[in-house]
């Protein structure tokens, strides 16, 4: 669909891993000329599975002849992964 919804950016290009172990932020940007709402919801849908959103922001853009394109941008931050479990070492009599 030509004028649906279109992502674009999946990620912050930078995504910041400071130091090893970080949590990651990125955000996802979506565009519509349907409404606010919809447009939102398309970007939250594009957040990948268990990170978690810290700030959506929403802009209404004219583009002439009464018309309006609305542009939704959803931060969020996906935490480390978690180390692999180690097996208890075990004593030889």
């Amino acid at each position: 669909m030509a004028h649906g919804f279109r992502l674009t950016g999946a990620l912050l290009a930078g995504s910041l891993a400071l130091l090893a172990g970080d949590a990651h932020a990125g955000s996802v940007t979506a565009e519509s000329i349907f409404d606010r709402q919809a447009t939102r919801q398309q970007a939250k849908s594009q957040v990948p599975k268990g990170a978690t959103v810290t700030r959506t922001v929403c802009e209404d853009i004219e583009v002439g002849m009464d018309n309006t394109r609305y542009r939704c941008t959803v931060f969020y931050t996906t935490a480390p992964a978690s180390p692999a479990p180690t097996a208890p070492a075990t004593s030889q009599p």
